[in-house]
């Protein structure tokens, strides 16, 4: 495999995201909200259903005791590596062949064991790497980025040949892809801003907060889906999947 380095800036890749997008935003977006709600709501109501499974600890900041559930955090712990593998799936089924099947979230569970046991050596080897500074660490998730996809893309690799190939796509291609995430941050903060305007009790509030943060998550969700196809095109490219460069420009989609 010839290492490529993509050339394709953060603006073009966007545009390349959009253009996949176009047309098939609703569906994309009801795949993120799947993995949405296995991933975020369940937890949320897990640690509101079972209270006596919690540890409290008390919020400086919030002033007030904030819980964390255990069972929650281990359904998140078990299972996030089947999920995200299958958001990889999804995500790329999507991308080459307009095959949008939310169902699809839920592949990851066929390879359950190599999706968890690489969320944990990936998380693992983070770990180490922020233990020296802030940013080893955040190069080393940038370099185990393409990890899932990898596994989504050949289930047959082993979690080691899924760390190797990672690293390997991300030599010399990293800044591009922490460039690429960071030109989302505008996004993001503007989705966030409804939520801004309701106090923080409300959503803390039980059933109805959790109610909330799903209504208000909303737009997140479209920014999500969004990025998460500028990855899944960034992956491509990387890989040799993708190597025309866009036949259209920014101006012609200005979003």
């Amino acid at each position: 495999m010839n290492n490529i380095i993509v050339r394709e800036t953060s603006s073009e890749i966007r545009a390349i995201a959009r253009n996949a997008l176009r047309g098939s935003w609703p569906m994309v977006v009801v795949g993120y909200f799947v993995y949405y709600v296995m991933t975020s709501t369940i937890p949320a109501l897990l640690a509101m259903l079972l209270p006596s499974a919690s540890m409290y600890y008390y919020n400086e900041i919030l002033e007030q005791n904030i819980a964390l559930s255990y069972v929650a955090n281990l359904y998140t712990t078990i299972l996030i590596g089947a999920f995200t593998l299958g958001l990889c799936s999804f995500m790329l089924a999507f991308f080459r062949k307009k095959d949008i099947n939310p169902g699809y979230i839920f592949n990851g569970f066929e390879y359950f064991i190599k999706a968890f046991g690489l969320m944990i050596v990936v998380g693992f080897f983070t770990f180490l790497w922020s233990l020296l500074f802030l940013v080893p660490g955040i190069i080393a998730a940038v370099r185990y980025s393409q990890a899932f996809y990898v596994l989504a893309d050949h289930p047959e690799k082993g979690i080691m040949e899924c760390m190797n190939e990672t690293k390997y796509l991300m030599n010399g291609n990293k800044s591009k892809f922490f460039c690429l995430c960071l030109s989302f941050i505008g996004w993001l903060i503007l989705a966030a801003i409804p939520g801004t305007f309701i106090p923080y009790t409300f959503f803390n509030s039980g059933i109805m907060g959790i109610i909330l943060t799903v209504i208000f998550d909303i737009p997140n969700m479209f920014v999500m889906a969004y990025l998460y196809t500028a990855r899944t095109a960034f992956y491509d490219l990387v890989t040799g999947n993708l190597v025309a460069k866009p036949q259209f420009s920014e101006d012609n989609y200005n979003f």
